[in-house]
């Protein structure tokens, strides 16, 4: 971790801000609005602001601010009546809130292995994992590379199911002329600090329809309806509600982010082409059809044969030691500890999972386990550093094979 820090140092700083920055919070705490009160009846204007700015960035109809990225899940699973028994079909290699946002509404997660070059989840397995109870689809775009959607979405209208695009890694990314959040049902993002849009914490669901952008805003702010009552609740709901402070440095960060998400493409662009023409180097393919991706981290896979019988951690620490911040790629699902042993909630039945016990075998996802075996990723924010840098960083990387 030291080496990996020092190595930061050397790249663009993350998140980058200025006065503006700095006064929009100062603005919030001066005005004495520190919360955005209801739609009716504002306390602060950002967070309403800040929820048509974002949709129209995303070409969204509606978006409701949320407090972070794993809320805005769960409330848009909500929203689409997801709950006990259900089942909800999950790339295996994500972050653990795209399953945990589905625990949380009872329902139960079922891992689906992905495709080895786009990374993201294999939509020709999904067929296979459908059953009677299934609900939704919670497809997620890593590293802002869209799942391919065309074919998903036509399985779930086939089969009557829900879809939750996780984009947290996704602000700007495009698929087929579209913006990604705009394919499913919902879109949830978040704006947690690493992200390429941030305000430390934070989240957000767009969605295209009034009915059910309603039934998420009552779920996120205490069961309440638009212009009712403040003190009555027409449903079950809790406080998910964004503070004025997040959504006025989204507010600030939203106009930096069309000048960094160009240079974060034309950069990845380069980085690819020169990765690429290394033996024994993959990156992260681009999903056919994409062309504009939010590049929140960059992955690139490595055959260890080629550098020696290099072994992944090895290969880490000398990137690290040398200046360069690498990372490591989040753990399959299935070999999480909290998904080894089934016991997550008191009362629901999660003997139907194909995860818990021996189902949690390597074995049973054969893509993924070897994907995480060998892979790496690089930071966003090494994408806004000069192509000097980047060579740098393609030099060092064919060095290792001749050290090997």
């Amino acid at each position: 971790m030291p080496f990996e820090q020092e190595a930061r140092k050397n790249f663009p700083k993350w998140p980058i801000y200025n006065d503006e920055d700095i006064e929009a919070l100062t603005n919030v705490i001066n005005s004495g609005n520190w919360w955005c009160g209801a739609p009716g009846a504002h306390q602060g204007n950002n967070v309403w602001a800040f929820q048509e700015e974002f949709s129209k960035l995303q070409g969204a109809k509606y978006c409701v601010a949320v407090c972070n990225g794993t809320v805005a899940i769960e409330a848009a699973l909500m929203g689409l009546d997801i709950g006990l028994g259900d089942e909800v079909i999950v790339p295996d290699y994500t972050f653990v809130a795209s399953a945990s946002a589905v625990i949380a509404t009872n329902a139960i997660p079922i891992f689906c292995d992905i495709d080895p070059e786009t990374l993201v989840l294999d939509v020709n397995k999904i067929e296979k994992l459908i059953s009677k109870r299934t609900k939704a689809i919670v497809p997620v775009h890593l590293g802002g590379n869209p799942t391919d959607m065309e074919p998903l979405m036509e399985i779930a209208t086939k089969l009557d199911l829900c879809v939750v695009e996780d984009c947290a890694h996704a602000h700007g990314s495009v698929y087929k002329d579209k913006k990604v959040g705009n394919w499913g049902n919902a879109g949830a993002f978040s704006f947690q600090a690493s992200k390429v849009l941030t305000s430390g914490e934070g989240g957000a669901i767009l969605c295209n329809t009034e009915e059910l952008a309603d039934k998420i805003y009552s779920y996120i702010d205490c069961g309440r309806k638009k212009n009712q009552h403040f003190y009555k609740h027409f449903s079950y709901g809790t406080n998910y509600r964004m503070t004025e402070y997040q959504a006025a440095v989204l507010r600030t960060q939203i106009k930096k982010f069309p000048t960094q998400h160009e240079l974060r493409n034309e950069n990845a662009r380069y980085l690819m082409n020169k990765l690429n023409e290394i033996d024994g180097i993959k990156t992260m393919k681009p999903t056919l059809g994409t062309t504009s991706l939010g590049w929140y981290v960059f992955p690139i896979v490595f055959e260890p044969d080629k550098f020696g019988g290099m072994t992944k951690l090895e290969f880490k620490r000398k990137l690290n030691r040398n200046g360069i911040p690498t990372d490591d790629n989040y753990p399959p699902l299935h070999s999480l500890d909290c998904f080894k042993v089934p016991n997550l909630k008191k009362g629901i039945d999660y003997s139907d999972a194909n995860w818990g016990g021996e189902k949690s075998s390597d074995i049973n996802f054969p893509i993924v386990s070897d994907i995480f075996s060998r892979s790496i990723e690089f930071p966003q924010q090494m994408l806004l550093a000069s192509k000097e840098k980047l060579d740098n960083v393609v030099d060092f990387v064919k060095s290792l094979k001749q050290m090997s």
